[in-house]
């Protein structure tokens, strides 16, 4: 057995630890936890590559019709016309504008964008993962829930950098997200940069 006060091996058949002589009956047996096993606790099961790309795909499915919804409400169909006839029919910006200016192009384009692959799929991702179930619909459909390092119910703020680290994840040409595949904890880039894991849901 192992003395519950220094942790080292000992007999059992002995009332005293043989190291330290503590009181092994009296001692309450508290497990010792190395500086390794703090860093790194086994707090679940990690999700791999596969489940989680099932649930982007999923829930990119889900983010385009909420793009579809937003285009209709908030008037965002005529960014993404312009953008079209500008830059592949080469209308010129004259006439696709009642201003007829640049500025006014380029001003309905990026708000129409902005909202479309920005503002949505953050608040989509934050929304969900930051609330109490940690999970987007793809990732319910699956079985897998967003964590801190700790195993809790990570914050806004957290997934927030979470969803905009996975732009550097994609940027170095997909590396940030090939390396869940290949970490013990199932992290992406943008996972170890926010500091967050992804976990089987018991």
């Amino acid at each position: 057995m192992f003395c519950p006060k220094c942790g080292k091996e000992t007999d059992a058949s002995g009332k005293f630890c043989q190291w330290c002589g503590a009181d092994i009956a009296a001692v309450p047996a508290n497990p010792i936890v190395t500086s390794e096993e703090e860093e790194c606790p086994d707090i679940g099961v990690y999700a791999g590559l596969g489940r989680r790309f099932i649930a982007f795909v999923v829930d990119a499915i889900i983010i385009l019709l909420f793009d579809l919804v937003a285009m209709t409400v908030l008037g965002l169909t005529r960014g993404v016309q312009n953008s079209y006839f500008y830059f592949v029919q080469h209308v010129p910006a004259q006439q696709l504008t009642i201003e007829g200016t640049m500025g006014a192009l380029y001003g309905s384009i990026i708000a129409a964008f902005g909202v479309l692959l920005i503002v949505i799929p953050w608040l989509y991702f934050a929304g969900f993962e930051s609330s109490r179930g940690q999970a987007t619909p793809g990732k319910l459909l699956v079985h897998i829930v967003v964590t801190d390092m700790a195993g809790n119910k990570p914050t806004f703020a957290r997934v927030t950098l979470r969803h905009f680290a996975k732009f550097v994840s994609a940027l170095i040409i997909f590396i940030g997200f090939l390396m869940i595949g290949l970490t013990n904890k199932r992290q992406g880039l943008h996972d170890r940069i926010s500091g967050c894991l992804v976990l089987l849901q018991d």
